[in-house]
């Protein structure tokens, strides 16, 4: 005999079963039902302060319980307000499981406040182009074939977010069942061109490895270094790369592209073989190679073949799937008496800080991490600020820098380090932020505060859009639209969040305070009044394709 449920009643069932203990959004009328089954099923929510940012706060906890993350909007604005969020999930390949309201399908025709249907605002179409799968729930029996799809599509392989577009009735249509298959783990390895790959290395006058951002999602660091011990390769790591490796190891020859160092780029320009562990190689990362110095052959591991061989002129070996297990499979399967050991002199790729009158962010950030717990992961928003941490961060525990170079979506990271400490309460988790950044979506500081959600925020003010300034200037000697007439106060503002907040104009404040914070286990603000005159990482960036 088959007791009926709602499809809300299944589909809370199904997501806590799938590990799943938070979620985000805002609550509205045509989400109502299953936002409120979830809770009755234990899955606490968490309300934000805007959809963008509880976007982002799922893509942040999906990226710590390597699990899929939930993020709610009810219709129409709810829903758009989203669409930021999944495209920085897709383009970081995070698993998120967007879910939006809908009108009654039995209401379909009438106009409607804040309508979602293809009268107005066709939800299912827009999310599309923003995340691997996006689909309008018509029919309640339709539902858990629907979503088995979404959740296999999120969780394996090229793993990213998906859409649920559900309307209300759906939601309470009773069901006798709904079959949900949970998808495991699978391990996916290129075997194919392991001699090849192999050969490759051993014959190479001057490899180099870049890590990317790839390496920190699929948690390679371990291999990476094996890989680079091995062969005794160089490596450098593309701007989402960051952390890839520790900042001091003797193969680390800093960081490439905007953001990165001058001997990294040189490297870049005098290698002949690129081994690239998880990088699309995007503008951001080979912008200082020029075109005739592209190696002569590449290694090119990705999970996603859409820019595999694609971007430079070299002749391309590919290797798909899992980097990690990939790397796992080569590195068992090695014959370590055949290895060359290739010869890599070491060299101190730090460069000399600037010297300002004003406190200097590259000096900030390059102490920074010494004053911090080592069981912590930073989180980095867009900007002159997050560049100067690529360029001077001291990464110590690998995998604990998350930056998005690629969308470089504004604001991401204040989303993304709230839902990080959800998963991870045990960690100090940081957020290193623009005033510009923190204009857009800082507001989210109270939803830390509401739910005792313990994030340090530290907010650089240069009182600028200081990347889009200084590049403006640089191209057209103009600056339109980039200053603050009226600059902000983020500690009278984070305050009247409920934070606690300190402001630091030298290196000795900043050191305090984050003493401070980190002993307070509290919501914090702390402002760094940077020298406006100081010229970020990003001014010599050129592109030579």
């Amino acid at each position: 005999m088959f007791f009926l449920k709602t499809v809300a009643d299944y589909m809370a069932e199904a997501l806590r079963n799938l590990g799943v203990t938070h979620s985000f959004g805002i609550i509205g009328k045509s989400i109502c039902p299953l936002v409120l089954k979830m809770v009755d099923y234990g899955i606490e929510f968490i309300p934000g302060r805007h959809e963008s940012s509880s976007g982002f706060e799922a893509a942040g906890y999906a990226l710590k319980t390597g699990g899929l993350g939930v993020a709610f909007g009810t219709s129409g604005p709810g829903g758009t307000n989203l669409l930021t969020a999944a495209a920085h999930a897709k383009a970081n390949n995070i698993p998120v499981l967007f879910i939006t309201g809908h009108q009654s399908i039995k209401e379909l025709g009438i106009p409607q406040c804040q309508d979602s249907s293809s009268y107005l605002a066709d939800l299912a179409d827009m999310f599309k182009p923003a995340t691997l799968f996006s689909k309008l729930v018509e029919r309640g029996d339709n539902l858990s074939t629907i979503f088995n799809h979404a959740i296999s599509i999120a969780l394996s392989g090229n793993r990213g977010p998906v859409h649920l577009c559900l309307p209300f009735d759906v939601q309470t249509e009773l069901l006798e069942e709904f079959p949900v298959v949970y998808p495991e783990r699978e391990s996916f390895v290129s075997i194919s061109n392991y001699d090849r790959i192999i050969n490759t290395i051993n014959n190479a006058e001057n490899p180099l490895i870049i890590a990317g951002k790839g390496v920190n999602r699929s948690g390679a660091h371990k291999e990476l270094i094996e890989l680079a011990e091995t062969f005794n390769i160089p490596v450098v790591t593309s701007p989402g790369g960051k952390g890839a490796i520790p900042w001091d190891h003797p193969l680390y020859h800093g960081p490439v592209g905007v953001g990165g160092c001058t001997h990294g780029d040189d490297m870049l320009n005098r290698s002949d073989l690129y081994i690239v562990l998880g990088s699309r190689l995007s503008d951001m990362t080979i912008c200082n190679l020029k075109r005739e110095n592209h190696p002569e052959t590449l290694i090119q591991f990705d999970s996603d073949p859409t820019f595999v061989g694609k971007i430079l002129t070299s002749k391309t070996i590919p290797v798909t799937g899992d980097l990690r297990d990939n790397l796992v499979y080569y590195l068992e399967r090695l014959d370590r008496d055949s290895v060359t050991k290739h010869n890599t002199p070491s060299f101190n790729y730090r460069e000399e800080l600037p010297e300002l009158p004003g406190l200097s962010l590259a000096s900030v950030m390059s102490v920074m991490s010494d004053f911090i717990p080592y069981n912590n992961t930073v989180f980095v928003d867009d900007g002159s600020h997050g560049f100067n941490a690529v360029k001077w961060y001291n990464v110590k525990k690998p995998g604990s820098f998350v930056f998005d170079a690629y969308f470089a979506c504004m604001g991401n990271a204040i989303g993304m380090s709230i839902g990080a400490k959800v998963a991870s309460p045990d960690e100090t988790i940081f957020c290193v932020t623009g005033d510009g950044c923190f204009m857009m979506l800082g507001a989210e500081i109270n939803t830390a505060v509401c739910k005792d959600i313990p994030v340090i925020f530290i907010v650089v003010n240069n009182m600028q859009l200081d990347m889009a300034l200084k590049g403006m200037e640089k191209t057209t000697g103009r600056i339109d639209g980039t200053l603050f007439e009226v600059p902000m106060d983020a500690v009278k503002f984070g305050e009247s969040l409920g934070a606690t907040g300190y402001r630091c104009e030298t290196l000795d404040q900043f050191s305090a305070a984050i003493a401070d914070a980190v002993a307070l286990n509290k919501v914090a603000v702390i402002e760094l009044l940077t020298d406006r005159d100081e010229v970020p990482p990003t001014a010599h960036r050129v592109v030579n394709l």
